[in-house]
């Protein structure tokens, strides 16, 4: 019988996504950030949206199938979250990185465009930043290369953050 390959110790990270948009920047990041056999092993989700407290729900039910080191959600800051979901998150140690006001503003601040204040007004500033829709992971090679992506780091925190929880350097 052949000798066997060990497998190097993995890291394992569930990144959920509130919606379309998140799920695909999220599968984005990982095509850049993690190749194979480099110690992390990522899982990424889609809640389907329903507010924050459906994402954060829906995060801890996926933690029910597998056993995961470090669990992250990215959802939308417009909506609050409740009482009960907050204590949970706490509780179960996810991280939750929000975007403000949406996804949208966190594509924006990476681009290094204007945010506005609120989702639609948002949404509309998007629209007219970018030429299509950014709902599946090859859509963002054009605008949001790894040189655009690392050297906006330093800036967007939240991008800052998503890496770092992805990578294990926190």
């Amino acid at each position: 019988m052949p000798p066997h390959r060990r497998r190097a110790a993995c890291h394992t990270v569930l990144l959920v996504g509130e919606g379309t948009t998140e799920w695909a920047f999220l599968k984005h990041i990982k095509a850049l950030y993690l190749s194979r056999g480099c110690g992390v092993s990522a899982a990424i989700r889609n809640a389907h949206g329903k507010g924050p407290d459906h994402v954060v729900d829906y995060a801890i039910r996926q933690c029910r199938n597998a056993a995961y080191d470090r669990v992250v959600v990215l959802l939308d800051t417009d909506l609050t979250m409740s009482a009960a979901v907050r204590r949970r998150v706490k509780s179960r140690k996810i991280h939750v990185i929000g975007s403000t006001p949406c996804v949208e503003g966190l594509l924006l601040r990476i681009l290094g465009e204007r945010v506005p204040g609120n989702s639609a007004a948002c949404k509309a500033q998007y629209g007219r930043a970018l030429p299509a829709r950014l709902t599946a992971p090859k859509d963002y090679q054009t605008h949001f290369p790894k040189d655009v992506l690392d050297g906006q780091r330093a800036d967007v925190s939240e991008l800052d953050e998503l890496l770092k929880c992805l990578l294990f350097d926190k």
